[in-house]
């Protein structure tokens, strides 16, 4: 019975070992889809405002923020 206890407990162990490895890496994707979006909209902006042929700022006023 004592062998069997230590195979549980270290299962058990492992298995929450392993749901927070989990949940810290979820947190983490959602983290850096943020900041990813984030760096996509300024880069959105940039190449909008690098082209001088067309003047968006009157057509576009999210540019300006």
């Amino acid at each position: 019975m004592n062998e069997a206890e230590k195979k549980l407990r270290k299962r058990r162990r492992d298995i929450k070992q392993a749901t927070d490895v989990n949940r810290k890496h979820a947190e983490m994707m959602k983290t850096e889809s943020v900041a990813r979006h984030k760096r996509s909209r300024i880069q959105i902006r940039s190449e909008v405002m690098e082209n001088r042929q067309i003047d968006y700022k009157s057509h576009m006023k999210w540019l300006e923020n």
